[in-house]
């Protein structure tokens, strides 16, 4: 049997009529059904036969190929150059990449495989080969080289830390600069060492349990585990890991998340949350207790008052001719301690509920209810000349009835130190105040010095003696809970015989209002 004909000799014999043999005609089928192109060509580059697969290959029909100068099939027409110049250096070239340009202009990625063709004298003729396309192939290689740079970058960019390590023992192929930075290690103690021979593991049965789930799942998630760094510190890190296969050799890669910081939190929130709860078991407490307290003052302390000056007002009226005028002084003096009482336990009692009392939001038209709290109070002050001015006013979105009593008593108040004025004046505006609506109420009575502009609003704490002006000391300290239970601000600004103005802050509807 005589040898077997090499690819270039096959096609030199399809090709070139001057070589066929016996056979020739099956060659010369095999060369039309190639999947490949086989072509024929001149040294100048001129294509001299080609088969059919090249039409579809290139886009030209067949008669448009045959004769074609070869260069114009290159992407690059110095590529042809190169290509001349190596075949003929080396007598023919194997899997020689080159890019090809179809008729449409797009473009193929080829693999060349040539010979030189010689004549009887041994002068160069042209050339023949096969054109294999790769293009796919090429795009695969792309795509598989991009992903493994944005892998790559991921890798050594990410804050968290990325391992890779043999499944068996755990020994560290890889890790990124996190890794390195968090543990303390440098690159050249950790890779090749086991996770045992760095004492990583605070407990080594933890990393037993995830390599147990890690060949059950071949993933896990979220994998909370302590690990000791360099330095002896323990560091509580979030795992999630997965089997990959290296060569033939299972290994894990795992991104490692540094959660003391968020721990420690999580432990301090709990025990806030312990000492909160332990409070609010105390407020509870603490307000069943001013629960029995209201009750006892509006029952027990009330009592003996109402009993004090029911028996005043009876001597001073069944045996006022018995007394002498001191004495009965005396009994009008009761009388008008008792009514003092009777008031301070009244405003003890409304502090106390309006620290208490359930809020319930609603939209409240305020030019209204101003002028409603106004006329009532005016109604209660016969032959007093008192004008109220108020501009148009921003809704609230607020507890109506509360409201109503901010106002009621910051009213008593112009009401009571504009007393000494013949013509008194309130004036009422309001306007936006970034997430708030900011209202003031202003009078012209007898002011106050504003270094006692803080106190104000304390309880028991009085601007000006009870002789002038009558009073308990604890109407703007209601102000001021009922406007910090709805998430505003209160404050005053006077001066001393020029009259006051109060202003409160309201959240606006939809500001986060607690």
């Amino acid at each position: 049997m005589g040898r077997e004909k090499t690819k270039e000799e096959f096609v030199g014999e399809a090709v070139d009529p001057g070589r066929r043999g016996p056979g020739s005609s099956v060659y010369r089928d095999l060369f039309e059904e190639s999947r490949d192109v086989i072509y024929v060509s001149s040294r100048e580059g001129k294509i001299l036969d080609i088969n059919r697969s090249a039409s579809e290959f290139f886009g030209y029909d067949r008669s448009e190929l045959i004769g074609m100068d070869f260069s114009e099939l290159y992407a690059d027409p110095l590529d042809r150059v190169k290509f001349q110049h190596e075949i003929e250096e080396r007598g023919s070239v194997k899997d020689y990449e080159i890019r090809f340009r179809r008729k449409n202009g797009t473009e193929l990625y080829c693999l060349l495989t040539s010979t030189i063709r010689l004549s009887p004298t041994g002068d160069i003729l042209g050339y023949q080969g096969i054109i294999h396309e790769i293009t796919e192939r090429k795009k695969a290689e792309r795509a598989l080289r991009q992903s493994e740079e944005r892998f790559s970058k991921i890798f050594h960019s990410s804050p968290d830390w990325i391992a890779i390590s043999t499944l068996s023992d755990g020994r560290f192929i890889d890790v990124n600069d996190a890794f390195l930075q968090i543990t303390g290690y440098s690159r050249e103690e950790v890779i090749g060492k086991t996770s045992a021979e760095l004492s990583l593991w605070v407990d080594s049965d933890a990393r037993d349990s995830m390599i147990s789930m890690l060949r059950e799942q071949h993933e896990i998630r979220d994998h909370e585990a302590r690990f000791r760094m360099k330095s002896g510190e323990i560091r509580t890190m979030l795992r999630s890991a997965e089997l990959i296969d290296l060569e033939g050799t299972p290994c894990i890669i795992n991104i490692t998340r540094d959660i003391t910081e968020r721990k420690r939190a999580e432990e301090e929130i709990k025990k806030l949350n312990s000492e909160l709860e332990k409070r609010v078991s105390e407020l509870i407490e603490t307000n069943k207790e001013l629960d029995a307290f209201s009750h006892s003052v509006s029952h027990d302390l009330r009592t003996p008052l109402v009993t004090i000056g029911g028996f005043a007002r009876m001597l001073l009226k069944k045996h006022a001719d018995g007394l002498n005028e001191t004495g009965k002084d005396m009994l009008n003096a009761i009388q008008v301690n008792v009514r003092r009482m009777e008031r301070l336990i009244d405003d003890l009692l409304s502090f106390s509920r309006s620290g208490r009392q359930k809020m319930n939001l609603e939209d409240i038209d305020m030019d209204e209810l101003v002028r409603n709290v106004f006329e009532d109070l005016k109604a209660i002050a016969p032959g007093r000349t008192i004008h109220l001015t108020a501009g148009k006013l921003h809704p609230a979105y607020a507890d109506a009835s509360l409201i109503r009593q901010v106002l009621v008593n910051l009213f008593s108040n112009s009401f009571k130190f504009t007393r000494t004025r013949e013509v008194a004046v309130i004036e009422v505006f309001s306007r936006p105040d970034g997430r708030h609506i900011l209202y003031s109420v202003k009078d012209n009575g007898v002011g106050f010095d504003m270094q006692y502009a803080e106190k104000l609003f304390e309880v028991f704490q009085r601007g000006h003696d009870a002789e002038s002006f009558e009073g308990t000391g604890i109407g703007l300290s209601i102000v001021h809970r009922i406007i910090t239970r709805h998430g505003g601000r209160v404050w005053a600004k006077g001066s001393v015989g020029e009259g006051a103005v109060f202003y409160f802050t309201l959240p606006q509807k939809g500001s986060g209002q607690r």
